[in-house]
């Protein structure tokens, strides 16, 4: 793996990359969900890190079973059954539990409620974007801090932030853009340290990319009563994220402030599916075994073609682009791959850098050629 430092803290909602032949053995291959359309006949979007694969088949089964609430808010009992489901999953008490329209409408609720009015917030230079700009729109004072030369959080820097005025310091685990993570025993004292001082943010929405470990959460820092607030998303590896649902874990006093920032009603299609994909225990694991394998198959491609890069441990890598590769996404969009949103837009020079969201196995394999002809001047 290699490793580069970028240049600018904004996230670049990009990609690009990938393959070389190394084949699924039969069991993983069994366990994919069924064959998506040939790269071809749809751009294939390598950004946004969306689960390519989709949802489970409990979860298409309940959405289609749901169609009929359309028309209808979500019911009070549905909701408190699903708070009561994600308690039960996570180890909290129910009013542990604020549910959510995907993380971006915690992590606003969380900026909303510590940063209004000028309440100080610490951060990474380099992480999702949504709280601090937020934070900084309602008048927080926002303080970022550099990654480390590993790209990950430097947590001691950090700390070394928080002063009188600071009211939340966030932290990203694993990091978007850069899917670095820092150690599970330094992040829990971390938060044992700086939680009696400030509200400490954990974003664990890529947690499950990670292999399973009861320490890699910080949730237990939630049942212990710390002043420590966790956040999870249906919109990554559960394949969810159209639908807009997650939560946030915190205590209850603290969920009840939370709540009143609220800015959009739940959708009873999304509850129902996320409950369905919470009961389905193999698909995460499944999505996590292709994930990895799209890794490894990406890895290969870019070590052949000399790019730099931080492999991470998110369904996304970090890539760095010489001065030449910044149109990079018109170039590849011809081949059938959006690695942009907008892909006609070059990469700004003072990012010089990708997110590259991975697909599916097949995709990142058909990728490859079309990568290679790209950066080798044949496409």
């Amino acid at each position: 793996m290699s490793d580069f430092s970028p240049t600018r803290r904004n996230l670049l909602a990009g990609a690009a990359a990938t393959t070389a032949g190394l084949a699924l053995g039969p069991r993983l291959a069994l366990a994919a969900p069924g064959a998506r359309a040939r790269p071809g006949a749809e751009p294939v979007r390598l950004f946004s890190n969306e689960n390519r694969y989709g949802p489970c088949e409990g979860a298409l089964r309940a959405i289609r079973e749901s169609v009929h609430l359309s028309s209808r808010y979500t019911a009070l009992d549905a909701l408190q059954a699903f708070r009561q489901r994600v308690a039960e999953e996570e180890g909290v008490a129910p009013e542990q539990v604020l549910v959510t329209a995907g993380s971006l409408e915690a992590l606003s609720a969380v900026a909303g409620q510590y940063a209004l009015g000028g309440g100080g917030v610490v951060c990474s230079e380099l992480t999702f974007p949504a709280l601090p700009e937020y934070a900084e729109t309602l008048g927080g004072k926002v303080t970022r801090v550099p990654l480390d030369a590993n790209l990950a959080h430097d947590l001691d820097a950090m700390e070394a932030r928080v002063g009188p005025g600071t009211k939340l310091v966030s932290v990203c685990n694993p990091n978007n853009p850069t899917g670095t993570i820092v150690d599970a025993k330094r992040l829990r004292d971390f938060c044992e340290s700086v939680s009696p001082r400030a509200t400490v943010l954990v974003d664990e929405v890529y947690l499950h990319y990670l292999e399973p470990s009861p320490a890699n959460s910080m949730v237990d820092l939630v049942r212990a009563g710390r002043n420590v607030i966790v956040v999870r998303s249906f919109s990554k590896i559960h394949g969810l994220a159209g639908m807009r649902v997650g939560y946030a874990l915190a205590q209850p006093d603290v969920v009840k402030r939370l709540f009143q920032w609220r800015m959009a009603l739940p959708n009873p299609l999304s509850i129902a599916a996320a409950r369905a994909s919470l009961d389905d225990k193999q698909f995460v694991p499944r999505m996590r075994k292709l994930t990895q394998e799209a890794r490894r198959i990406t890895s290969a491609v870019l070590d052949e073609l000399g790019l730099k890069y931080v492999a991470g441990h998110g369904n996304f890598m970090w890539i760095s682009l010489g001065a030449d590769q910044l149109d990079l996404p018109a170039r590849l969009a011809p081949h059938g791959f959006h690695v942009a949103t907008v892909p006609s837009n070059p990469i700004p020079a003072n990012i010089s850098a990708l997110r590259l969201t991975l697909g599916t196995v097949e995709e990142m394999r058909a990728f490859g050629p079309a990568l290679r002809a790209t950066l080798k001047g044949r496409g």
